[in-house]
């Protein structure tokens, strides 16, 4: 039996790295992708849904893959309700169309829920600044409007990145986030690199905290982090 917060959580992750498609025969499937080194991830999905895992060739992803009709309608009647970005929701609209499923309107999002941590799992990034030892937690997407929900509930700055043509939420103040660490203690992502990071990061802060960034001694104990996190995912 899967559970609702299960449903939360893949549910975010579809929203970032996944999505719905149907075949030119009519029939449906689910698939979400994501780098190599989080393939976990789609093990973890493939032992609670079934489905399939496989590697993309020519790229540094791996794809899980669902399609087998009985499988299918479950995990959409119990996705139904967590799917958020509107580019999703008009995929999902048309799964549940093609197989007469019951379409749910996702409510208000609220802290209690595992959303955020898929969407996290595939959209998010922990950056720490080699020279100034700033902090950061942000979330990139194409869609505004899902970013402002973020923003309601865990406050922080929306911005616009013209590099990509796409809208950043980002969070620098340490007591907020620290709410968000706290967040991902109760909801984890379900995605070992991602949790390796985040354990990586509350570190920092608690060193930062101390002051060691601004002991040259103790600033060699800040070295391996910063060259974890200088790469942005």
């Amino acid at each position: 039996m899967i559970t609702n917060q299960f449903f939360e959580w893949l549910g975010g992750l579809i929203d970032a790295d996944g999505g719905f498609y149907i075949s030119k025969k009519g029939y449906g499937c689910i698939e979400i992708t994501m780098h190599i080194k989080e393939i976990q991830t789609l093990y973890f999905i493939k032992k609670k849904c079934h489905g399939s895992v496989s590697l993309r060739a020519g790229a540094q992803a791996a794809r899980w893959r669902l399609h087998r009709k009985q499988h299918l309608l479950y995990i959409c009647s119990g996705l139904s309700g967590h799917i958020r970005t509107l580019n999703r929701q008009s995929q999902f609209i048309k799964i549940c169309k093609t197989y007469n499923l019951h379409y749910k309107v996702p409510e208000t999002l609220r802290y209690e829920n595992a959303w955020f941590s898929g969407f996290f799992s595939g959209e998010g990034c922990l950056y720490i600044n080699k020279n100034t030892f700033q902090c950061t937690i942000s979330v990139s997407q194409k869609e505004k409007n899902i970013l402002y929900n973020i923003q309601r509930i865990y406050k922080g700055n929306i911005f616009f990145d013209i590099s990509w043509q796409g809208w950043v939420w980002q969070l620098s103040n340490k007591h907020h986030c620290n709410q968000v660490l706290d967040y991902f203690s109760k909801y984890s992502t379900q995605n070992p690199y991602k949790q390796a990071k985040i354990k990586s990061f509350k570190r920092f802060l608690i060193y930062k905290e101390k002051g060691y960034h601004l002991d040259p001694l103790k600033k060699e104990k800040l070295v391996h982090f910063i060259k974890v996190f200088e790469i942005k995912d």
